[in-house]
């Protein structure tokens, strides 16, 4: 959605940038600034900035001189391909951005970020089915918290005036006024066609798992966990997650009753993570980055 803003370019996730500022080996110790070479040779050996579909212009080693002329660098480079030249804002929905929030904010001193929080049992609904992740009710309820709880803390830690928490439900239930919040956040005028989301140009690597863009927002969407899920994982996942989902707000179908796992469903839950999550989505993993790659022709 803010990705459609015409101020804004949305890129695909980009894992690679937090993999290079983490590697104090491509610095070049004798000056202190990057070795753009081996930064670039970094960057273009790793799968997912090969989903980008790519081709960089060439460059001078002089121009570049700091990781943040280089990002902004490859990043004007997507936005002119794509159709936003004029684009100055780089939306980023890298997953694990904001687990390195503070390292990254060290570097893109402007940075700001957008915690949506969503229901741990809609969110379980939306992963198990997946090819990455965890494949059991039990396994996402444990991400749900752990995640959520990391983003608490940040959240804490940085102050809201470089962090927004935005609910899912109350995005998909009331647009407009969520986007025209998200805007005053980040300076930036509120424009109509952000509601549609059309802003980004999706990889096949991940065209499954966002089949939803370029669709209004549809609040039944909030609640289809309730049919997706079976009563009894809605009840693991809650004996597990409750608290937590009470303390943001969430309503519980078990209220404090939920039947923790007994010993046969825990073991069935290992099994199923062991066979499904190692093996069989590994299988899967690899043939999706194979498929994402040769869909860009690299």
């Amino acid at each position: 959605m803010i990705g459609s803003h015409s101020e804004c370019i949305c890129t695909p996730e980009s894992p690679f940038k937090i993999n290079v500022l983490r590697q104090p080996s491509l610095t070049r110790k004798d000056r202190g600034d990057i070795d753009v070479g081996l930064v670039m040779d970094s960057i273009r050996s790793d799968w997912k900035f090969k989903i980008w579909a790519l081709d960089l212009p060439e460059f001078s080693a002089d121009e570049i001189d700091s990781y943040q002329t280089l990002f902004r660098f490859i990043v004007s480079s997507y936005g002119r391909k794509n159709g936003k030249p004029d684009s100055h804002i780089w939306i980023d929905h890298t997953p694990s951005n904001i687990k390195y929030a503070h390292l990254l904010k060290s570097f893109f001193t402007k940075a700001k970020f957008i915690h949506i929080v969503r229901d741990g049992r809609a969110v379980a609904a939306s992963i198990i089915p997946l090819v990455w992740g965890p494949n059991t009710v039990s396994g996402a309820a444990r991400s749900w918290v752990k995640k959520v709880s990391q983003c608490l803390a940040i959240e804490s830690s940085l102050g809201d005036n470089v962090i927004m928490r935005v609910r899912y439900e109350d995005l998909v239930a009331d647009p407009v006024t969520i986007l025209r919040s998200i805007c005053l956040f980040l300076d930036i005028p509120y424009q109509p066609q952000m509601i549609m989301g059309t802003g980004y140009r999706v990889p096949a690597y991940t065209a499954d798992q966002h089949s939803l863009l370029g669709k209004e927002p549809d609040a039944k969407r909030a609640t289809a966990w309730e049919r997706e899920l079976m009563p009894r994982q809605v009840e693991i996942f809650e004996s597990m997650a409750g608290r937590l989902l009470l303390s943001l707000g969430y309503t519980l179908k078990y209220d404090h009753g939920a039947r923790r796992m007994n010993v046969i469903e825990q073991a069935a839950s290992l099994v199923r993570e062991a066979y499904k999550g190692k093996i069989i989505n590994r299988i899967h993993q690899r043939r999706r980055i194979k498929r994402g790659i040769s869909a860009t022709g690299k």
